[in-house]
């Protein structure tokens, strides 16, 4: 095991975290009169405080998913945790981060929110990891954090497990994997075991994407005790609504029928992938382990623009590294895809 904490900031070390009302009470009560709320429930029935541990939400992640309770944490979205992990770890004007482009944008917004300087490290042209080039940017520009993604967005590719963990184990820093998209991937091995032998690994999960409640805005932490109490110790109390948690504990209890979805998607995929294969404007289709298909075509603009008019919005990737003439497009209900490939098929 590493020091992890000569790689966090010296003021998060030192700071004392707020201490709420319900961090201060364990057991059972049936009298809350500690924080100062209203008494009456009123119709909307939140008028407590949610849960600052997200505690239930937790313990139904472990049944359904398998994640280690004392090893997770709730955010906000992902995106709170990700811009969490960049303040926890790196000084403003002086630390980097790493990212391997094309991939998530929100990595490189957040280290620009704090002053971070971003290490962008290119995927080659078939959107591969140059391993040899990344090692040497990691020994180089030596990055507080780096950034993972499998399957990515929005290129769709997952990253071999062996490979994350070669990775890691190069990195002196840490290595957070997000995967975000993970239930839509065949076979898929998760880094979370990694986790155990390398405590410099981070795993980000969401309920945004296969389970349903993008709305309701739920991250997921996987990490090793040391960091999983950093996290806590800089969230803000209450950053997860009960509603939110109540949402997402619902979802998981419906298990059975996310998975068929999950299973409709990927077969879903698979057609659009094959309806896409057989348009003459199409010049590739980039198979992707995520909820969305990716495709090169004549003009990804011209695209994009027309399925606008058809009230149909995708997105449009053709700014991006490697992906000139791209266009991404979600799996959607099976009307939506209806609706998709008749507006693909008339498009001239």
């Amino acid at each position: 095991m590493s020091d992890i904490s000569s790689l966090v900031n010296e003021h998060i070390l030192k700071m004392a975290p707020y201490s709420s009302a319900r961090d201060e009470f364990s057991g059972s009560a049936s009298v809350f009169l500690d924080a100062n709320e209203s008494w009456d429930e009123g119709v909307s029935k939140v008028n407590r405080y949610p849960d600052p541990s997200a505690t239930l939400l937790r313990r139904e992640l472990d049944r359904a998913l398998n994640l280690p309770y004392e090893n997770t944490a709730i955010g906000n979205g992902s995106d709170e945790v990700i811009d969490l992990l960049i303040r926890i770890f790196c000084n403003p004007d002086r630390d980097s981060i790493m990212i391997l482009s094309p991939t998530y944008g929100a990595y490189k917004v957040f280290a620009a929110t704090s002053n971070i300087k971003v290490v962008d490290v290119p995927l080659l042209p078939n959107l591969e990891i140059n391993l040899d080039n990344l090692k040497k940017e990691i020994v180089d520009k030596r990055p507080k954090l780096l950034f993972l993604c499998s399957p990515n967005n929005p290129t769709g590719r997952v990253i071999p497990l062996s490979v994350i963990e070669e990775i890691a184990t190069f990195n002196s820093g840490i290595t957070i994997v997000d995967e975000a998209y993970a239930d839509f991937a065949k076979d898929f091995e998760s880094a979370i075991s990694l986790i155990n032998n390398n405590d410099r690994v981070v795993v980000l999960r969401t309920l945004s994407k296969a389970w349903g409640i993008a709305g309701a805005r739920v991250g997921i932490l996987i990490a090793s005790q040391f960091i999983r109490d950093l996290f806590v110790k800089v969230k803000p109390p209450y950053n997860v609504s009960s509603s939110s948690q109540d949402i997402a504990c619902r979802a998981l209890k419906d298990e059975k029928n996310i998975r068929e979805d999950i299973t409709k998607t990927i077969e879903m995929r698979g057609d659009l992938e094959e309806f896409a294969l057989k348009l003459p404007f199409v010049r590739e289709v980039i198979h992707t382990e995520a909820n969305f298909i990716l495709i090169r075509v004549d003009d990804a603009n011209k695209l994009y623009s027309y399925l606008m008019d058809k009230g149909i919005i995708v997105r449009n990737r053709t700014n991006e590294r490697h992906l000139k003439g791209c266009v991404r497009i979600t799996v959607g209900s099976v009307e939506e895809n209806n609706n998709l490939k008749e507006a693909l098929f008339a498009y001239r």
